[in-house]
């Protein structure tokens, strides 16, 4: 799970609600998955409807729709069809979405990524949508594929002694899970605070950094070796998910033109 430590008091919409403007759905046209900005029956897996928990949303403001369908599409476009149409079903984009008691910027279930948006002026910009999808699907694929992943590799790039935290919700219960750029703990290996939560969370950052097209994310992966590895091990586990994908073509995404509208 992505975290954004932007609060607010809201009013909390139950997952169960329906509400039903107009243009809350939109489809991507390459692939037909639908990108929904309503909160529906269902969204949801039950399990995670009751006990701890407790999973809640809002629907998107209706302002946000437009930019929120082209981003994700955007960040869609990325991946070849296949990858999308064998992995994911839907993407809701809500205006909040909440589990344990607490505000996420995004979540993932079994084939389906949940993205938070409250605006632009509240920091959930166009750069911020977009990584978070690329952070959310790439749990997926984790999840799908791991005999294409070697965690043992990726452990061996961490400090000695170093053990992760207690999971994304406990690293924003307890303060813990900034998403900026640090160069002190890129050298330990990690792009940001949020990354030592666990090897997940680690690789949804290397992940997303990979997908952003963004100078400052390869100025800081080619100043720490240890997160170069970890590049590196992330680049050959999509490469085996679809050959289109290497650490070369990562590194020829531009940001500028992934977000030009």
């Amino acid at each position: 799970m992505r975290n954004k430590r932007v609060m607010s008091l809201i009013a909390v919409v139950l997952a169960t609600l329906s509400l039903g403007w107009a243009n809350t759905t939109d489809t991507d046209p390459r692939t037909g998955i639908p990108i929904v900005t309503n909160v529906e029956t269902g969204m949801f897996p039950d399990s995670w409807m009751n006990g701890e928990i407790k999973a809640e949303a809002e629907a998107l403001d209706h302002g946000e729709a437009d930019r929120s369908f082209l981003l994700v599409k955007k960040a869609m476009s990325i991946y070849p069809k296949s990858v999308l149409t064998e992995n994911l079903k839907k993407v809701y984009v809500c205006k909040m979405i909440k589990f344990y008691g607490l505000e996420y910027g995004g979540t993932n279930s079994l084939d389906t990524v949940y993205l938070a948006n409250k605006g632009a002026r509240l920091g959930y910009s166009d750069s911020y949508l977009f990584g978070s999808f690329n952070h959310e699907f790439s749990s997926i694929l984790l999840r799908n594929y791991p005999q294409f992943w070697d965690s043992n590799a990726w452990a061996a790039c961490n400090p000695e002694l170093f053990k992760y935290g207690h999971g994304g919700t406990d690293a924003l219960r307890t303060g813990h899970s900034s998403t900026a750029y640090d160069k002190e703990l890129a050298k330990q290996g990690f792009v940001a605070e949020y990354g030592e939560a666990s090897e997940e969370e680690d690789f949804n950052l290397v992940v997303e950094g990979m997908f952003s097209g963004r100078k400052d994310y390869w100025e800081l992966v080619d100043g720490a070796p240890q997160l170069a590895k970890k590049v590196k091990l992330a680049a050959a586990f999509y490469a085996k998910i679809n050959v289109n994908f290497s650490e070369a073509f990562f590194r020829g995404l531009d940001e500028k033109t992934l977000l030009s509208h």
